[in-house]
Formats: C-alpha cells, structure tokens, sequence
C-alpha cells in the first residue's frame, strides 16, 4: 500500500516568494507591525492564501512572549444579559487584534474554578470573567496572568461594573412619583451584592409613607418559582419591583395569565435593559445597563494591562453609569381589593 506523502508546511519564504517582498515585510503584514501600505499588504495576504499558508501561532508565541489569545468566562451564555456582552468581549477583541477563548461555567463554581486555570494552561495572555456570585476567585497572583472582573468586586483585581444602586434609586422615585405605596419585591440572589445595591437602591428613594409588603429572592431566570408565583396572586400591591428583566418579563406573562392588567392593576419594572425589554407587551420599565460598554471597557482594561511594564500597579475599578427607561408596564398606582 502507498504511503501517501506529506505536503510540506508553508514558510514566510514561500509567502515572500510569491509575493516578491522582503521577508521582514510578511512579517511585519502578519504580524499587523511596522509601516506596510495597504496595497503591499493586501499583495502579502493574497500571496498567503494562494499558496496556503498557515501561520503557527504556537511558534510565534513562544518567539513573541504571548499569544493574543484573551479568556473570557461568564456563567450563562443563555442569558440575553451575557449574550450581549459576549458579542461586544468578542468584537472588541476582534477590532484589538486578539482572539477570544469563551467559557460557560452554566453557573457551577466548580466549572469556574476549572475555567480559570485550563485558560492560564491553554496560555491566554489574560482573562475576563464575570463571576457567578461574590465567592472569592483566589488570590490574583494564582493565575499568573492579568484578569479583570466584570461586576462583582473581587480583591486584588481590577474592576468593570455599572451604578447599580444608583438604577434601583431611579426606578424607586420614578414609582413613588406616580403614587406607588405597596411594593412587592422579587430580589435577584442575595449572595451577589450587585443585587442586593439595586434592592437598596429602590428602598432609599421610598418614602415614610410607603409599605415594603413582601420580599422574595429569585434566580435570574424566566421561569418564575412556586413561592414567587403565590407572592404574585396575593394581590395587595401596587408595583412589583424585580431583580433583573427576565423577573420582570416572567411576572408580567404570570400576572397576564391571571387576568390582572400591567400596568393597569400592578406595575412591574425590571433591570438591565435587554433587547427583549421591547418585545414584550407590555414593553418594560427598566434601567438601562451598559452593556456592550461593560464589555469594550473590560477588553481595553485587560489589554492596557497586558501593555504595562509593571504588574503590580495599583488596581484599577471602572464603574459606568445607568439611565432609567420609562416605558409601558409602569403606571399610576391603582387602588386595590
């Protein structure tokens, strides 16, 4: 039986060659380095594709220090909230010249835990991770590479998140002032602090005369829980403040089921501003969260980083402001039986 041989793996050589420039000029053309015009590097890339060259990155890591590869790790790919941020992690890398290993932990610590050092093991230059809740990650010098941490406020670490407190207020005098006095509250998990500052947030712009009648803590999930669902069909408030859009969304689909009308009967508001908020009917009162912002200012943080010569700079906390979205499924507090 014939062996069958071996095409040989191309070379800058070969791509120099065909395209009839200095080797120095491939490089500097595929390693987006030095002053190339446009044309000659098209003529260099052109070159490369004809002839099928495939650059090895693992050489040129080992010759460059680095591999421009980023990690990004979150906790629910599932979620529209990470969805967005993904995609903003991913385009920025993209437009930095940085490819992007992204991890789903599908919110399991030890899956986060796993993620975090098979990504230092696979040789990424640096990760960003939105954690699942504010258990500590370890110590920043474990993972012997630069990490930025979205939202939650880990030690040691440098820091991307948004003025959660400041939405909860916003939202909380936006229903004050339209007469709200009974509040029902479906709280995001109480083990992260981002959720219990939106909490916080809405109760300080309460006034004397207003009534917390329940709180309850729910997943940031769609799918409402039994004890939710009875807190629902008490009927004894006026404005049901929930702990994320998809609370928000799955309380409105309930309420609806049960013939009690948003806002007519009972308002409901939300947080973070999904592309969904919209889609809905009612569309949804909520607080705008920067997303895709959270995600560009991770990218640049982490690649800033990456570029300091020392290390042990002081760490660096970015917090980005919210808005309220007044939209349909807030509105006058009605009396009710």
């Amino acid at each position: 039986m014939a062996v069958r041989k071996q095409k040989r793996r191309r070379t800058v050589h070969d791509v120099a060659k065909e395209a009839g420039v200095s080797i120095a000029t491939v490089s500097y053309v595929l390693n987006d380095r030095g002053s190339v015009s446009e044309d000659v590097r098209k003529k260099v890339r052109r070159a490369a594709t004809k002839i099928g060259y495939r650059q090895n990155r693992a050489a040129r890591a080992m010759k460059m220090g680095r591999t421009d590869i980023l990690g990004l790790v979150i906790p629910n790919i599932e979620n529209p909230f990470f969805a967005t941020l993904a995609q903003s992690v991913l385009q920025e890398c993209k437009r930095q010249k940085y490819q992007v290993f992204l991890v789903d932990t599908e919110g399991s610590h030890e899956s986060e835990a796993k993620a975090m050092h098979g990504l230092v093991a696979q040789g990424v230059d640096g990760i960003i991770v939105f954690p699942i809740d504010d258990s500590e990650l370890g110590p920043a010098a474990e993972f012997e590479v630069p990490v930025v941490v979205l939202d939650r406020d880990t030690p040691e670490m440098d820091l991307v998140q948004a003025e959660y407190f400041e939405g909860g207020r916003l939202l909380g005098e936006h229903l004050v002032n339209l007469g709200h006095r009974r509040f029902g509250f479906l709280e995001g998990p109480q083990d992260v602090a981002s959720a219990r500052a939106r909490s916080n947030g809405v109760i300080d712009a309460l006034s004397k005369d207003c009534k917390i009648v329940w709180r309850e803590e729910h997943p940031f999930a769609m799918s409402l829980t039994k004890s939710a669902q009875d807190r629902l069909g008490s009927n004894d408030v006026t404005a049901v403040v929930c702990g994320n859009d998809l609370i928000a969304m799955a309380t409105i689909v309930h309420l609806q089921a049960r013939k009690v009308n948003v806002p007519g009967n009972v308002s409901v508001v939300g947080f973070d501003d999904i592309q969904f908020a919209t889609m809905i009917s009612p569309t949804l009162t909520t607080v705008h969260m920067p997303i895709a912002a959270m995600g560009v200012e991770a990218v640049n943080l982490l690649v800033r980083r990456l570029a300091a010569e020392k290390q042990d700079e002081s760490r660096s906390r970015i917090v980005l402001n919210v808005k309220l979205v007044i939209r349909e499924s807030s509105g006058p507090a009605a009396l009710r039986q």
